[in-house]
């Protein structure tokens, strides 16, 4: 009897171990086990993080965009975290030396995550606040917003996923920070996705571009109301090769989007080669065409898109109701204009440019 009993206890002992043993290593277990969605930027909730580094020295040392160690925590759930040791540091050409707190590049190269979608993926593209300012985190949503219309609009696009973002200063003024932010889908993980390769943006031409790709991306400024951008030279935009074309026509993929009205940031402004004073007056920057249907074909995507497009921002919950009433505003006065497809026609074509700009 008492040898029945000891091994009772003995077998209870036992389980009770192993269930603490497995409790302490899913801690450990592998990003997909606890990132429950696999296709990452297609999950619509933002995602918790927590990023732990020197943020003081990283401000004042921005300029040079020097990496720092940092620790990444993902929050999949409440109860659920994963630590990521890895290195950042402050990007962008315009906002690394406007911004007080600039956009960011996340590298995992050292501690790389695992299985889902971003699985050997080493650098990540983040959009940060600014400022700390209200205007500055409706700036974020506004650019996410740009994003997510254009992939409604085509696959051939950067997909976002919006972050919830918990700042830790482990420098001198250890202060922490709560903000909005968003990742961009990694070019590796797009050029994947859409069985493509990449091409050297520096060295593309105009005229190396389909009519209609290039007069559907430019009708996409156009509705944005962005002037900072160029197909020669690839002045925010990059370009793929998509291996379901016949002939190896670049395809361009737009990205930054501060400057445009539907953004409307404080500090933005019409680039010098634009007539647009501001940057709510849209200036068509795209290339002219003799066959009218090109611009047609381009104009009756985004009629046949008009209503998705108005919805994904009427239901975007993130934005308060004065914002999404200023976007929507701006939004359709261009659909007033595409309403009438002849007459925005002749807008293009008169304010086109030749083949070289």
């Amino acid at each position: 009897m008492k040898r029945l009993i000891f091994s009772l206890v003995l077998l209870l002992l036992l389980n009770c171990t192993y269930a603490q043993q497995t409790a302490d290593s899913a801690l450990f277990y592998p990003v997909a086990d606890t990132l429950t969605d696999i296709r990452f930027f297609d999950n619509e909730e933002a995602l918790t993080i927590t990023l732990k580094y020197d943020i003081s020295s990283f401000i004042r040392t921005k300029a040079k965009g020097a990496y720092f160690p940092a620790e990444l925590i993902i929050h999949p759930t409440d109860s659920t975290s994963i630590v990521k040791n890895i290195r950042l540091k402050a990007r962008g050409n315009f906002r690394r030396g406007h911004c007080f707190f600039p956009p960011i590049y996340l590298n995992f190269k050292t501690d790389p995550i695992e299985q889902t979608e971003l699985a050997g993926i080493k650098k990540i593209k983040m959009v940060t606040h600014c400022s700390a300012s209200k205007a500055y985190r409706a700036y974020v949503l506004r650019e996410f917003l740009a994003y997510k219309v254009y992939t409604i609009l085509t696959e051939n696009s950067f997909r976002v996923r919006l972050l919830n973002i918990h700042y830790i200063d482990t420098g001198k003024k250890e202060r922490h920070y709560e903000q909005i932010g968003f990742l961009i889908e990694p070019m590796d993980l797009l050029t994947k996705r859409l069985s493509a390769v990449e091409v050297r943006q520096e060295i593309m031409l105009g005229k190396n571009l389909l009519p209609e790709e290039s007069t559907f991306v430019a009708l996409f400024e156009y509705f944005l109301g962005n002037t900072d951008w160029r197909f020669n030279g690839g002045h925010n935009m990059k370009y793929i090769k998509l291996s379901e074309l016949l002939k190896p026509y670049p395809v361009p993929v737009p990205y930054d989007f501060d400057h445009a009205g539907f953004v409307n940031t404080s500090y933005a402004m019409s680039q010098t080669w634009s007539s647009a004073r501001k940057v709510t007056d849209r200036d068509f920057l795209g290339y002219c065409q003799e066959n009218e249907d090109v611009y047609r074909e381009a104009i009756d995507l985004f009629n046949a898109k008009k209503d998705e497009i108005i919805n994904t921002i009427e239901t975007f919950e993130y934005l308060d109701v004065k914002d999404k009433k200023h976007i929507l505003s701006f939004v359709n006065e261009f659909f007033v204009l595409a309403e009438r497809p002849q007459d925005l026609i002749w807008k293009l074509k008169n304010e086109c440019r030749d083949i070289d700009f």
